[in-house]
């Protein structure tokens, strides 16, 4: 089964989606934070190993359902699509805000 990832914010929420790619659904949600997204950034990994994460209610299997999309990526790391102002916002917010970048580390 083939995953990806996405990054959506519905306006008070922001949250780290696997999706499977089979049937394009949700199988893991993850609350945004600094080191969910600085994984989600930089180097994903196995996409199967990823343990946290809520329940996803049937209402929810849909990725559209959790808001905008920030930014999705493949498997294998490549940018899927993207958009580029709701992303830089949300860098701003998460990282640069606070002085840092999503690559520093401890993150």
């Amino acid at each position: 089964m083939a995953l990806s990832a996405e990054w959506r914010a519905d306006g008070k929420v922001e949250t780290v989606l696997v999706i499977d790619g089979d049937d394009n659904t949700v199988r893991k949600a993850l609350a945004a934070s600094p080191s969910i997204l600085s994984q989600f950034l930089t180097d994903m990994g196995d996409l199967h190993t990823w343990q946290d994460g809520q329940t996803v209610a049937e209402d929810k299997r849909s990725p559209e359902s959790w808001g905008r999309l920030v930014l999705s990526r493949a498997e294998t790391g490549e940018v899927i699509d993207m958009d580029p102002e709701k992303f830089w916002d949300c860098i701003y917010v998460w990282f640069r805000s606070r002085g840092v970048d999503y690559t520093t580390p401890g993150q």
